[in-house]
């Protein structure tokens, strides 16, 4: 099937055409240049393998760019090509500079700018397939060269929507070994929403810990990765390498260091989670596993956690539900802080830390800030919540008597103090 040179003009199914620049890489479907669109710079993915559905491909692909994308993060295609010499392609978004492959996450090559930047990437992949399910598409093919991210934001990118469909369509691929889920992997099912759940953790595995989540000691003692190898560590049977009732494939010393060190340090909200996904219970019942909505709650509630340590000064993860957390940073005990408590979050009212409006309102946007913690300059134990939301907030004391926080206002960190944020959201300061 025929590459392409620079100069060539490819006519597109929407009438225009675009103009072929440069080649920017290949892989093994086909090649991706660099074109002129519409008087901008874009990626032009083009097939040059066969496809033995080619037909029912090249109308998803031609459906799905009609519908456009579900979340701006996803390099959507936005275009298709007209089919020449049995080639097609797609035009889409060309990826920024300054975006990282997850693997170099993975392998430690590049690390994220924060805790808190590493928990909006993960939040902003949940609310991505979380606004894709809910249109009634699944992903089909999630691995770790799907995704880029911005170590320094956060700010996720998701590329390879070729394979995206209406759930129960099928566009002929399973998926890459050590992401499939195990009915996948077992030759029992076809990719489909639940396999995404499946996927999906994995992927929030290998960034929050920087390890496969069934890669231990039984993938170090297989030496040759056949098939049936490939059943025994990532089918039905295989087991979580920190299955806290099974320790037959624990990670090893010395190998797998990222997730011996890291697991411990994140709080129980977020490790049960994964103990919950990739249960032996819902490796053999997809139904279940963690959905993305109850990612998002959990994922915000432990960014929430993430705030100064009031002996270091350094970030560590705050156990509002305990007396006492300890510094993963300066490894000393503390008594927790003073929090605000709004719905089903608690947020620790340290120097700096943030008030976001998914925690007061259903706004979907997991990075709006509406607030912040401010210490007084004199006197740093007296803290004070600014409004940094374009609505007025109302200040409640004991007393009853309120008084309006317009933006930019600030309410003094007292206890008993409520804030309502809107007619359905107040906050109650507590210690």
């Amino acid at each position: 099937m025929a590459e392409l040179t620079p100069g060539t003009k490819v006519k597109l199914r929407n009438g225009s055409s675009c103009t072929v620049k440069k080649e920017l890489g290949r892989g093994g479907q086909g090649i991706v240049y660099q074109v002129d669109y519409q008087g901008h710079d874009y990626a032009l993915k083009w097939y040059t393998q066969n496809f033995i559905n080619a037909n029912a491909f090249y109308s998803n692909l031609e459906e799905n760019a009609k519908k456009g994308t579900p979340a701006p993060n996803f390099l959507w295609p936005e275009a298709v090509t007209e089919k020449s010499n049995g080639s097609f392609g797609y035009v889409m978004k060309l990826r920024p500079k300054g975006y990282e492959e997850l693997s170099a996450f993975m392998l430690a090559k590049v690390k994220f700018a924060s805790v808190k930047i590493l928990l909006d990437a993960c939040l902003q992949i949940c609310s991505a397939f979380q606004q894709l399910h809910i249109l009634g598409y699944s992903y089909q093919d999630m691995n770790d060269g799907n995704f880029f991210i911005n170590p320094q934001t956060g700010h996720v990118l998701i590329c390879d929507n070729d394979n995206v469909a209406p759930h129960g369509t099928n566009m002929g691929i399973a998926g890459k070994g050590g992401y499939m889920a195990p009915e996948i992997v077992d030759g029992e099912k076809l990719p489909d929403i639940y396999t995404d759940y499946f996927s999906l953790s994995v992927i929030l595995f290998i960034l929050i810990f920087m390890n496969r989540p069934f890669e231990g000691t039984k993938a170090i003692s297989c030496p040759c990765l056949t098939t049936e190898a490939e059943k025994i560590l990532n089918g039905k049977n295989s087991v979580f390498i920190l299955d806290p009732s099974d320790n037959s494939n624990r990670p090893v010393n010395g190998i797998h260091t990222n997730v011996i060190q890291r697991w411990p340090l994140f709080p129980s909200l977020i490790r049960d989670a994964f103990i919950k996904t990739f249960s032996k219970d819902a490796m053999h019942h997809p139904e279940k596993r963690v959905m993305e909505k109850e990612w998002l709650d959990r994922l915000v509630q432990v960014r929430a956690m993430y705030a100064k340590c009031p002996l270091c000064g350094k970030e560590t993860f705050h156990d509002l539900t305990a007396d006492v957390s300890k510094c993963i940073e300066c490894g000393k005990p503390f008594r927790h802080v003073p929090f605000l408590e709004v719905g089903r979050y608690r947020i620790p009212l340290t120097h700096h830390q943030k008030i976001y409006s998914c925690q007061v309102s259903p706004d979907k946007d997991y990075g709006k800030v509406i607030g912040e913690i401010l210490s007084n300059l004199q006197d740093p134990t007296k803290k004070a919540i600014r409004n940094l939301s374009s609505f007025e907030w109302q200040a409640i004391p004991p007393d009853g008597k309120f008084r309006l926080i317009p933006h930019q206002g600030v309410v003094p960190v007292i206890p008993g103090v409520k804030i309502k944020f809107n007619k359905d959201s107040t906050g109650t300061i507590k210690v």
